[in-house]
């Protein structure tokens, strides 16, 4: 293992370690399923589910065709909480990945949220320990505004080099809606190209 990626591990357990260690109070469990089915031009279409779990300060998450098509991936991490009034919270995650794609990776996931702007962005890079040359980097960034409670609406930007298309920086639209502990998103990548994306996601809360 080079010394990078072994670097990344020994930090990833001294964090969970620090986190584990600051819970002050028990904390409720929350869970989250999600699905999303990606409509993708000159390649495979395909479904992307995802599950959540979070107590206190601790993220678990299990991803399958996120990382790559047939590939799976399990994540740990901690989760940064700034002041409730700032509507500001920030994740930092590392991941085991197996499947057409074998390795570890890093990631993110960072949320602000002040009245009715909404900015949110994750992203992650993969060490691929077969391949050098498949290593990725991945993020998604949405910036929406809610006209109303149950809705968002905004921009979009993913930067991927999982699938085929002719960018690896993909502008787009987002419209999200959500009743009680369910929420709908529709994505269209590329919108003013012939090889548009479309995604469309459900995801429950509880």
């Amino acid at each position: 293992m080079k010394a990078l990626p072994r670097a990344v591990v020994v930090l990833g357990a001294i964090v969970f370690a620090l986190a584990a260690g600051a819970q002050s109070k028990p904390d409720p469990w929350r869970f989250s399923a999600s699905v999303s089915y990606y409509d993708v031009p000159n390649s495979q279409d395909f479904w992307n589910p995802i599950f959540t779990a979070d107590h206190g300060r601790l993220h678990l998450e299990a991803r399958h065709n996120y990382v790559s098509i047939d590939t799976s991936s399990l994540w740990a991490g901690v989760n940064f909480l700034g002041e409730e009034k700032n509507g500001f919270a920030a994740t930092l995650l590392f991941g085991y990945v197996v499947g057409s794609v074998e390795g570890f990776g890093a990631g993110y996931a960072l949320s602000f949220n002040r009245a009715w702007f909404s900015l949110s962005s994750q992203g992650e890079y993969i060490w691929d320990w077969q391949n050098e040359q498949g290593d990725s980097l991945y993020s998604w960034t949405e910036l929406t505004g809610s006209p109303a409670d149950w809705c968002r609406l905004g921009l979009v930007l993913q930067t991927t080099n999982n699938y085929g298309t002719s960018d690896d920086l993909q502008p787009g639209a987002v419209a999200a809606f959500s009743y009680k502990r369910y929420a709908w998103e529709v994505d269209v990548l590329d919108p003013l190209r012939d090889d548009t994306t479309f995604i469309l996601s459900f995801t429950v809360t509880f």
